[in-house]
């Protein structure tokens, strides 16, 4: 092979040569910008869906502070699933925005409607701790006694189909089964047991109760059971 012909292959090889080297530089650079340089690192956190400041320290206290790391290391489900350990949250959701070196979290908290035990219960029948704020008063949801969970979310589901005047004075509710509630309210000044059976006929439960306070010769009275609507009871 004469000299012309290996200077013609070296010169049809060195394109090819010359790409590698290129992408291999920009990969090499790239790597370094997104996962060792200071340029693409989290500059700011921003919560969504969330307020309060002990809920987001708390967040905070879980994940770690974000802030001046990678955003190439940093990793949304690990991330997401840390945060979802926390018995109030709901679901959560992480985002990185590249163009302004943010982290966004957002927060679905669980939304309490009742006291079961010593935690509040969410529509679900998940019981959690929540946080709130101290100038922010508690939720005011019914406390509730039950064997269960799932009863107790059968008493709350009662709570929130009574009318919005008459469950205002309920203090606590009681459920011994899914069919058996009371509950102890204040009516007239005073505080009486409301033994009401049964989730159904609901309304006119509640007339029937609203009467019965009403009557002078029940001033005294202590419980009222209206289990049986038509055939009330007072003691």
């Amino acid at each position: 092979m004469d000299y012309q012909s290996v200077s013609r292959i070296i010169n049809s090889q060195m394109p090819r040569i010359v790409k590698l080297l290129v992408s291999v530089l920009l990969l090499s650079s790239l790597t370094y910008l997104l996962g060792w340089s200071s340029v693409f690192t989290v500059k700011k956190v921003q919560y969504t869906g969330i307020t309060s400041k002990n809920q987001i320290s708390a967040v905070e206290k879980k994940v770690g502070d974000l802030t001046g790391t990678k955003l190439a290391r940093i990793e949304p489900r690990q991330i997401i699933n840390t945060i979802e350990s926390l018995s109030w949250v709901k679901g959560a959701d992480v985002s990185r925005n590249w163009f302004s070196s943010s982290v966004t979290i957002s927060i679905q908290p669980r939304i309490p409607i009742g006291i079961f035990g010593s935690r509040y219960i969410d529509a679900s029948g998940a019981t959690f701790d929540p946080i709130f704020d101290p100038i922010v008063p508690p939720v005011d949801v019914p406390r509730v006694s039950a064997p269960a969970s799932e009863i107790g979310l059968a008493a709350i589901k009662l709570f929130t189909s009574l009318p919005q005047d008459f469950r205002a004075n309920i203090d606590s509710m009681n459920a011994r089964t899914a069919n058996d509630f009371s509950m102890i309210l204040q009516a007239s000044g005073r505080q009486i047991t409301l033994r009401f059976g049964s989730a159904d006929d609901v309304d006119l439960k509640v007339k029937v109760f609203q009467a019965l306070v009403a009557l002078e010769e029940n001033k005294k009275v202590s419980t009222i059971d209206v289990s049986a609507p038509h055939a009330p009871i007072v003691k």
